[in-house]
């Protein structure tokens, strides 16, 4: 477990790895919110399904939303790797004092984002799949 008492350089490269891994979870997600898409529009549902127009409508809203939130998390977590990297490369000499804070905040951000999404996924498919 990272504590104060390592180094900066430490710090830094741990980071660089929890940056790297939130970057390659976000496009596992962009994926599977492309299938949850297809999913949701597909022709495969029995009509007589009390409210399912509505809950197929209420799925898709929240997928745009998390389809948004996942773009966003990985233009701003791209931005964040390359910041990480140029410190630890030596080529940004701009005082970096909360960079732990920052770093905190952003993996707290991401874990709230990465939760909710596998809840809305479950949600989805124990709906879909009570239907098939």
């Amino acid at each position: 477990m990272l504590a104060e008492k390592n180094t900066q350089l430490e710090l830094l490269t741990a980071f660089l790895h929890d940056a790297r891994w939130w970057k390659q979870a976000l496009g596992y997600i962009e994926t599977e919110t492309q299938f949850i898409g297809q999913l949701l529009n597909a022709r495969i549902y029995k009509e007589n399904v009390p409210n399912l127009f509505e809950r197929l409508q209420n799925f898709k809203i929240e997928l745009e939303t998390n389809s948004r939130e996942t773009k966003n998390l990985m233009k701003e977590t791209a931005g964040y790797e390359e910041q990480l990297r140029r410190i630890l490369e030596g080529k940004d000499s701009s005082p970096h004092n909360d960079y732990f804070e920052n770093h905190k905040e952003f993996k707290d951000r991401f874990e709230e984002f990465y939760i909710d999404f596998n809840d809305y996924k479950t949600r989805v498919l124990n709906y879909i799949g009570g239907m098939l």
